[in-house]
């Protein structure tokens, strides 16, 4: 039997309107794909992003990360 897939969703504040609109289409996406996501973390701005992604990549709890 196939585990589902365990998914981080990095996500940025700036334009907050825009973002959290992907980050619902996002976590909508993934429940209909049958994938669970395990985080959301939610950073400043892009530049923040790289560190964030870094940090979770260590995370053995994580299989797959998107950036928003």
């Amino acid at each position: 039997m196939l585990r589902r897939i365990r998914l981080a969703i990095v996500v940025a504040e700036f334009n907050q309107e825009i973002t959290n609109k992907m980050l619902y289409t996002a976590k909508s996406h993934a429940k209909n794909l049958n994938i669970h996501v395990k985080k959301i973390c939610q950073v400043p701005g892009t530049f923040d992003m790289p560190l964030m992604v870094e940090k979770l990549l260590k995370n053995e709890q994580i299989d797959a990360i998107v950036t928003l």
